[in-house]
């Protein structure tokens, strides 16, 4: 098959990626239900699951307890970061040898910008194929791979070609491929808006394509202009090339919109947890807390706070985000995306040898931090929590 020339944006996702490295890992767990987040008699939620496990209705950001209840014989096992990151890299490292327009979604997904490359490694399909070759042999895991002519359109033929895929939607083929999805498989539909372009009449792209963009418009604001651009396979956005990192942050899309306040802070408190270790890790510390909430209309709003000290306390990040995040979020709403993010970043050496205002509690709490990354290194993420994080969390079931 000959591609047109235009179709030079290929979406890069590693299947069930925390899950697939376990297996890779230990292959006695291959073909059976594998939750990775931490232990279920804890507060934490599902980080990644396998295929086997979502067979039972279990999803991603989901509390591990009632993952257990949907699945009883699950395997549970702890987040092993430092394996996943070191996977990611090796697989980052095979989409560089393609090209250098890399957008990083996330540590296991990412967009590529393809142009000028075939002249060298031959059609965008044969790239595809060499890149999920090569990360099966050399990194051991499975990747879907999808080939559009904007970014929507690409993401879109992943996900329909997951697992293990390789799928290209065409110009030819655009009208085609959506016209019968359900209208949420459209960037930013929820299930608010899903429910009200149902009320008039549209459940599914081809529909949403026929409308009226201004009456569209009318009826639910200004976002309808961007669905009705999608259902046309319509797309202006550019893969962005990163910049040098000026924060450190963690969000999470959630496949079902979340509208419970105490199941929320829980996964707030998991990413609270996650960025101040890489924070750690990089030996940095940031003074600025960041909350990012997607609401199910993708209206998306960002609050931020400065900290009076510089840190990487994860007790003094998730209290700083869960500060901002009593004040913006309103009861009833359902949100699509939670994100936190740290910046402000300073070297942790410069926070050592500088701050004469450190409280005795604060090196207290840093040295616990310590105590715990030691810990969480030999044993899992999951491992320990700190109690008085839970406390805050403890309303009863």
């Amino acid at each position: 098959m000959k591609l047109d020339d235009a179709l030079t944006i290929m979406h890069c996702d590693l299947d069930a990626f925390f899950a697939a490295v376990e297996e890779r890992d230990n292959p006695e767990l291959v073909g059976k239900p594998v939750i990775v987040g931490g232990q279920p008699d804890t507060r934490g939620v599902v980080s990644t699951c396998s295929y086997e496990a979502r067979k039972f209705g279990i999803k991603s950001a989901m509390p591990l307890a009632q993952a257990r209840r949907l699945c009883p014989e699950a395997i549970f096992l702890p987040v092993a970061m430092s394996r996943y990151q070191e996977a990611s890299r090796q697989v980052f490292q095979v989409f560089s040898t393609y090209t250098p327009l890399i957008e990083p979604l996330s540590i296991d997904e990412a967009f590529l910008d393809l142009t000028g490359c075939t002249g060298v490694f031959g059609s965008v399909e044969n790239i595809a194929r060499q890149i999920k070759t090569r990360i099966k042999s050399e990194v051991g895991l499975n990747i879907s791979v999808g080939i559009s002519y904007n970014k929507f359109l690409a993401k879109l033929a992943t996900e329909l070609g997951k697992p293990d895929g390789l799928r290209i939607i065409t110009y030819a083929d655009t009208a085609a491929v959506l016209g019968p999805l359900p209208v949420s498989y459209l960037w930013g539909v929820g299930e608010k808006s899903r429910q009200q372009l149902q009320r008039m009449g549209i459940s599914t792209i081809g529909e949403l394509a026929e409308m009226n963009p201004a009456a569209l418009e009318q009826q639910m604001g200004l976002h309808a202009r961007v669905y009705w651009e999608l259902a046309h396979g319509i797309d202006k956005r550019v893969v962005e090339v990163g910049h040098e990192r000026k924060s450190v942050g963690r969000e999470i899309t959630f496949q079902q919109d979340i509208d419970d306040d105490n199941e929320l802070e829980t996964v707030l408190l998991d990413l609270a947890g996650q960025v101040s270790r890489r924070l750690r890790r990089q030996q940095i510390v940031a003074r600025t807390v960041t909350l990012k909430l997607r609401y199910s209309n993708f209206k998306t709003l960002t609050r931020r706070i400065t900290l009076p000290l510089a840190t990487s306390n994860e007790e003094a990040i998730f209290q700083a985000a869960n500060d901002l995040f009593k004040k913006v979020f309103a009861a009833g709403s359902s949100i699509r995306l939670l994100g936190l993010y740290a910046s402000g970043l300073d070297n942790a050496s410069n926070l050592m040898q500088g701050d004469l205002f450190a409280s005795v509690q604060d090196k207290k709490n840093e040295n616990l931090d310590h105590a715990l990354d030691q810990i969480r290194d030999r044993f899992g993420e999951k491992i320990i929590t700190r109690a008085s994080l839970l406390h805050r969390h403890d309303h009863g079931d």
